[in-house]
């Protein structure tokens, strides 16, 4: 195993032009899928197995894991003099750490719910699958084993609630949740705009993603503000299908 870039990060790679990156869908990232996957398919059993008092202590612990880790990667992203400002929790899925927590410290209300089966589980599984830190090394990198565990473990919460019927997905989910991603969107598009980064992918499309179709429908016609409708079209589609799969297993369950 090559440990020299065990420290890299985005802008070192992109500014310096190392090519230690990986290709999407390539064997290193299918490997992790496949590992993710097994992984989250072993704490989801436990899951549903154990007791209330177990599983609220499994989604607290989750839930809290999630913010530890981003401390920690702020931490070292610091030392290691990478761009703080760059890595601030203005993502989607960065906005999730706080929800979780809600989400699983306050379990009488709903709302989370509705978002995490909405916009964070959904969100963090197409990061996985369209990774943006394709420019890193696959193994042997601080940053890309952070971001692999970090959204594989949003997505293990949501399917755990989701294989549980703990969280039950309705249509005033759907538009819940379009209204607060709209709502996130406007302090990183603040920041965006100031500092010239990309959260929520709302600067700049992102490569080798679903959002780049948008762009060439949508931006190169009508420049950004078409790209931002056209991608806040996108997700409302997307919800509306998902509104459609839920209640397709829902009534399978039910059964």
């Amino acid at each position: 195993m090559d440990f020299d870039n065990f420290w890299l990060y985005t802008e070192k790679a992109i500014s310096e032009g190392t090519d230690v990156g990986f290709e999407l869908f390539s064997r290193g990232h299918l490997i992790w899928l496949l590992v993710l996957a097994v992984a989250s398919f072993m704490i989801v059993l436990t899951y549903i197995r154990s007791g209330s008092k177990k599983q609220l202590k499994m989604r607290k612990f989750f839930a809290t894991f999630l913010l530890v880790i981003e401390i920690i990667k702020d931490v070292i992203i610091v030392i290691i003099g990478a761009p703080i400002l760059g890595y601030l929790p203005l993502h989607l899925c960065g906005y999730a750490i706080f929800f979780l927590l809600i989400d699983a410290y306050c379990p009488r209300q709903k709302i989370t719910g509705q978002l995490v089966a909405y916009a964070f589980g959904p969100g963090a599984l197409m990061a996985l699958l369209f990774c943006s830190w394709t420019m890193l090394p696959i193994l042997c990198n601080f940053m890309t084993i952070h971001s692999f565990i970090f959204h594989a473990v949003i997505v293990t919460y949501l399917i755990m609630r989701l294989a549980d019927g703990e969280i039950k997905p309705d249509y005033k989910g759907v538009w819940i949740s379009l209204l607060t991603m709209a709502a996130l969107a406007v302090p990183a598009y603040l920041v965006d705009m100031k500092f010239g980064y990309n959260y929520m992918f709302i600067y700049e499309v992102q490569r080798n993603s679903p959002l780049e179709p948008i762009w060439e429908i949508f931006g190169v016609r009508w420049g950004k503000p078409g790209y931002v409708a056209g991608a806040f079209l996108l997700v409302a589609v997307i919800f509306h299908a998902l509104y459609l799969v839920y209640g397709i297993f829902r009534r399978k369950k039910s059964r």
